[in-house]
């Protein structure tokens, strides 16, 4: 009797998908973790003074960004403040030499984050005040079409736009001028998340399986090759969800897609830390792609970190060696190396070593780290995050490729073999991840309070509770089916429910990876 139908597997690979389509297309523009906090006058607010002066509040360093900020004032004029002041990027004070009065302003703001993320809003406010010059100046008169200001034209107050009924004449204007996603690219938003989740799905490729061909698999030449192409095409994915996210910027800073054709909108975009990271990505999927090199030699020649690791320390399954690691028998028998088998050559692939550096070194320059908590300590730890994390689900993702091909082909699956080399390295990674995520949310989060009451505190437990999933799996194998292949290696049964356990953990690690990229660009206020 098998443990898992591959019918279930098959049904949690389509629920995954379609949870990755409702994301995506729920999902906004990454927020940048620099929140909208309070206005004076605020909105809704109605004020019996003329207004000179609006001041805008928020949580983190702004900076204006595409059509930065503009009002439509009671009369429906479209306009933008005479002067724009900060003294600290938090709270930015709009200037008007005219003063608005005589009914409903609406304000409408875009912004940039430090990381170069841009997010918008807007809101409107109530001057019972009347000014009679404005009024006089801004008026036009009966039966005259709508009045123009500089470029832009609108209908004048209580005139329907061209080619409409004349309903509700001021509330169609306000309401369109409000509305910031009719101003924004449409599929910008969209496309920023996409991207986001295959530059992590790509990175995560590209370390994992890069630590897993280097460390954990030992087979033939063709099996090692097996997963140094996914390592390339992770690399592949990597620049295109780079290319993704440079074109949305591009898109969502000239407020539409003419922003591709706009080299101020490049200039900016690239120009950033946001930029860098995208540069580097850019840089080191390439060297990925191109200097993964399909080098092998044979196991028993090579030194083996893994075998090391044991001799010292109890840790993941399987008893502590005893042995010189420099040996050239393999210690334990046939457990950790079999006769024949050959491992990747990394020292031969220089290139895919930069550009994986390269790849880490860009998650310095992007999200919350450039944005939450001191720079330094955010920066160190989220680089071991980052790394570990990637050595986990990229490592049983490739274990699961592994014993597929190896299902696949009527050949031994060496389960107990891959277990107890991977469990090593995933133990040692999931301690330092965990211990790292721990930082990074004290770090980011101000109080407990906010893992409820902000989106990025929800995504957080959400991603939790799906790495104590895929840690369930981990540790199901690790207490239940490594003791059990130990005392009968060879037991097509037991080798099945391993491969039905790591497939559903690589499952769970996919989902955290997309709930990861969207926790990147979520708010954490």
């Amino acid at each position: 009797m098998h443990f898992v139908a591959p019918r279930l597997v098959q049904r949690c690979w389509a629920a995954l998908l379609v949870a990755l389509v409702m994301l995506l297309s729920t999902a906004s523009p990454a927020s940048a973790h620099t929140g909208f906090e309070s206005s004076n006058p605020g909105a809704g607010q109605t004020v019996d003074q003329p207004v000179a002066e609006i001041s805008l509040s928020f949580s983190g360093e702004a900076t204006p960004a595409g059509e930065g900020f503009v009002v439509l004032d009671p009369s429906g004029l479209i306009r933008e403040p005479d002067e724009v002041t900060t003294v600290d990027d938090l709270t930015w004070t709009l200037r008007f030499d005219e003063p608005l009065a005589g009914g409903v302003v609406g304000v409408r703001w875009q912004v940039a984050a430090p990381d170069a993320h841009p997010i918008d809003g807007s809101f409107s406010f109530t001057v019972s005040a009347e000014s009679a010059d404005v009024i006089a100046a801004s008026e036009p008169a009966v039966g005259e079409p709508g009045v123009a200001v500089g470029s832009e034209e609108v209908s004048g107050a209580g005139a329907a736009p061209s080619g409409s009924e004349a309903i509700d004449g001021d509330s169609v204007v306000l309401d369109s001028f409000l509305d910031t996603d009719a101003d924004t690219a449409a599929g910008a938003s969209w496309l920023f998340g996409l991207s986001r989740t295959l530059r992590l799905v790509g990175a995560v490729g590209v370390i994992g399986g890069a630590v897993f061909a280097a460390l954990v698999l030992r087979g033939n030449t063709r099996e090692v090759r097996a997963v140094l192409y996914w390592v390339r095409r992770a690399g592949a994915l990597l620049i295109l969800g780079s290319v993704g996210a440079a074109m949305a910027q591009a898109a969502t800073l000239q407020s539409g897609w003419s922003g591709l054709w706009s080299p101020a909108a490049w200039a900016n975009t690239m120009w950033s830390s946001l930029g860098l990271a995208i540069a580097l990505r850019l840089v080191g999927g390439a060297l990925v792609m191109t200097g993964a090199k399909f080098d092998t030699r044979a196991a028993t020649t090579a030194g083996d970190p893994v075998v090391a690791v044991k001799q010292l320390v109890s840790v993941g399954s399987g008893p502590r060696i005893s042995g010189p690691s420099h040996s050239m028998e393999p210690p334990g028998g046939e457990l950790y190396v079999h006769d024949g088998d050959h491992a990747w050559h990394p020292s031969a692939s220089p290139a895919a070593l930069v550009g994986i550096a390269l790849i880490v070194t860009s998650f310095l320059f992007d999200g919350h780290t450039v944005s939450e908590g001191p720079r330094w300590l955010h920066a160190a730890t989220n680089l071991i995050h980052v790394v570990t994390a990637a050595t986990w689900a990229g490592g049983v993702a490739m274990l699961a490729l592994v014993i597929a091909r190896r299902n696949r082909n009527n050949v031994a699956t060496r389960s107990l073999q891959l277990a107890l080399r991977f469990s090593v390295v995933a133990t040692a990674a999931l301690v330092a991840a965990g211990i790292a995520g721990v930082v990074l949310s004290v770090v980011i989060l101000d109080s407990p309070s906010q893992l409820w009451s902000t989106p990025w505190g929800q995504l957080l437990l959400v991603k939790v509770a799906l790495v104590a999933i895929a840690a369930a799996g981990g540790a199901y194998n690790h207490k239940v089916i490594v003791p059990d292949l130990e005392r009968s290696p060879d037991d097509a049964e037991l080798a099945h429910r391993f491969r039905s356990v790591v497939t559903l953990e690589a499952v769970a690690l996919v989902a955290v990876t997309i709930t990861t990229a969207l926790l990147i660009g979520a708010s954490a206020t």
